[in-house]
């Protein structure tokens, strides 16, 4: 079973159930077609928390989720799931939370196989440097980082620490 959720992104949230857990969400294009009703109770539920999340009303999801990966993937995804709305983390201290002080590459590689968008919230891992990695100019990533009001403060951290001016990009003018 499944249902598809209108979201404020332009896009949609279309989410998938066994019936006892989601099994996959994934941000699609959206279609001319309304919202399509939840036939399920647990998508009934999705549908009100996914609601509350852009009425930020919601600081994190719970709902059942079937994660199936390899156990480091399936930790990260767990404690990923647990950030709250409008923090970021970065993928090495992802990895040092769940003792894997070198492992930043192994918790890039299951963000980006976590089957499911927005209930495990890859958009709020980034860089070391704070910078978001392995998203293009118009990602869901960013928007989620927009909507969350995170977007604006990472990339102005980034650029600050690479010694540039925050509005311009460019570096800072000579003072006289």
């Amino acid at each position: 079973m499944r249902t598809r959720i209108r979201t404020p992104l332009g896009i949609d949230l279309l989410v998938a159930t066994d019936g006892d857990a989601i099994t996959a969400s994934d941000f699609v294009a959206r279609t001319r077609a309304k919202s399509e009703p939840a036939p399920h109770p647990l998508l009934a539920q999705v549908r009100l928390q996914v609601n509350a999340y852009f009425s930020r009303r919601l600081d994190r999801f719970d709902v059942p989720l079937a994660l199936a990966g390899t156990p480091m993937q399936v930790a990260i995804w767990r404690f990923v799931a647990q950030l709250p709305f409008g923090e970021t983390i970065s993928y090495a201290d992802v990895g040092r939370a769940l003792g894997y002080p070198r492992a930043h590459r192994a918790v890039a590689m299951a963000m980006g196989r976590s089957p499911f968008d927005l209930f495990i919230p890859a958009h709020r891992v980034v860089g070391a440097d704070g910078r978001i990695k392995g998203a293009g100019v118009g990602s869901t990533r960013r928007a989620l980082l927009h909507f969350e009001g995170l977007f604006r403060a990472v990339a102005d951290d980034a650029i600050r620490s690479s010694g540039r001016s925050p509005r311009s990009g460019r570096p800072p003018r000579p003072s006289r």
